[in-house]
C-alpha cells in the first residue's frame, strides 16, 4: 500500500542544496529523511551529556 504523500514548499536555494545531498536513485524524501535520523541522534548524544 502507498504511503500518503504531501507538498512542501522550500527556497530555492533549500532546493539546491537538497539537491546537492541527493544521490542517483534518491528522492527528496530519502534525503529529508537522512538529515532527520542525523538530527535526531545528535539531539541523542546532546541528551546523553
Amino acid at each position: 500500500m502507498a504511503e500518503d504523500k504531501t507538498t512542501v514548499t522550500v527556497t530555492d536555494d533549500t532546493w539546491r542544496r537538497l539537491m546537492m545531498r541527493k544521490g542517483r536513485g534518491d528522492s527528496f524524501d530519502d534525503v529529508i529523511g537522512e538529515l532527520l535520523d542525523l538530527a535526531e541522534e545528535h539531539e541523542e548524544e546532546q541528551d546523553e551529556s
